[in-house]
């Protein structure tokens, strides 16, 4: 009997009002990753108690680091024989081009979501908090073919809270869209935008989305995970700005407020050689992560392995949450480390599909959440 989840998907689901609060919170935090002890009331024990039941049945079912060791070595047959050994295979029997592996992968996130939709209570903005990223990237897709002529068929229809169709008339008319997706759709339309500038501009509503949620959820590990994505997004504006000799001005334009390193810190880390910034860094929670970028003269920065960089210190984080064993962090952690497999077997697919060599696979793989 097949493991995929018969689930169907929601096609709207309300959302609270959008609101960026103007006073931030919390202050930078150094180098350990064991979560604050926080001691939650009586009732928000309970309130996650279902889904976190849940979550832990499920967690034997994760990737586990030697089903990550023989995926490197194996070719692309072999690779779905050992993903057949957890969940993910059923998903991905047959598959043998890039779109068919895209959309099994994509049937198993929905699946996963839909599963975290089910076990969650009511209230929570968890299931936005993920899901709000594939309505931003349809809303991109859109704004882009709208501007530019481009095709839509990078639309993610079975992902996201809103449907295609409602994104499209919310193009039309935006009052139709809920915040802070209305917002985003009147702003795209009244500026002229390059597409990087639009990359940018979704990428913010997307960030300070996210941690308004956080805020919202009144959870400091959530919220902790969207001001160190904003770090995150900031800190690699700041390479990439670098790395094309962009003006200080475009580079500020780029940055997204809420993060703990401030916009002001940023700015003067601009025009630094790389010795005084990796200095001046020594001074945030972020330094191994970026050190070893800033290492050598000869070759600028990668972006892409500052991702991956980026991605494991969060695994990191995640990690250090399994300690904590009731509330929203199990969960959360769950469903961000199904999201990491996801990223990390499609990554391992596309390098079979292209005869790629282990060793350099190897360099481009992710943490697995469980050691």
């Amino acid at each position: 009997m097949s493991r995929a989840h018969d689930l169907r998907k929601k096609s709207l689901r309300k959302r609270s009002s959008f609101q960026v609060e103007g006073e931030e919170r919390g202050k930078l935090r150094r180098g350990s990753m064991m979560p604050r002890v926080v001691f939650k009331p009586f009732h928000d024990v309970l309130k996650y108690g279902h889904a976190v039941g849940r979550v832990k049945a499920q967690e034997k079912k994760l990737l586990m680091p030697h089903h990550v060791g023989r995926l490197i070595e194996a070719d692309f047959q072999d690779a779905l024989h050992i993903l057949d050994e957890v969940e993910m295979g059923d998903y991905l029997a047959g598959a043998s081009t890039a779109r068919e592996v895209d959309d099994g992968l994509i049937n198993y996130l929905h699946d996963v979501y839909e599963f975290l939709r089910e076990a969650l209570p009511k209230d929570s903005v968890l299931f936005e908090f993920f899901h709000c990223r594939y309505d931003f990237h349809n809303l991109k897709v859109l704004i882009k073919a709208r501007k530019e002529g481009t095709p839509k068929d990078a639309l993610l229809p079975r992902l996201g809270s809103l449907d295609v169709e409602a994104l499209e008339r919310g193009m039309e008319n935006p009052a139709e869209l809920p915040s802070p997706y209305k917002e985003l759709v009147m702003e795209a339309e009244e500026t002229e935008l390059s597409p990087q500038d639009l990359e940018t501009l979704v990428d913010k509503y997307y960030l300070r989305y996210r941690l308004f949620l956080a805020m919202q959820e009144g959870s400091e590990f959530l919220e902790e995970f969207a001001r160190t994505s904003i770090d995150f997004a900031n800190l690699k504006a700041l390479l990439r700005a670098r790395n094309l000799g962009k003006s200080r001005e475009d580079m500020e334009r780029s940055l997204v407020d809420g993060g703990y390193i401030k916009r002001e810190y940023l700015l003067d880390l601009y025009g630094d050689p790389d010795e005084l910034m990796k200095k001046k860094l020594e001074g945030t929670r972020y330094l191994s992560r970026i050190v070893e970028l800033l290492g050598g003269e000869e070759e600028k920065p990668s972006l892409s392995d500052f991702d991956r960089r980026s991605d494991d210190y969060i695994m990191d984080m995640l990690r250090a949450s399994r300690r904590i064993s009731v509330g929203v962090e199990p969960v959360f952690s769950f469903v961000r480390a199904r999201e990491n497999e996801v990223t990390m077997v499609r990554m391992l697919l596309m390098a079979k599909l292209h005869n790629l060599a282990p060793e350099a696979v190897e360099k481009m793989i992710r943490k697995p959440y469980l050691e």
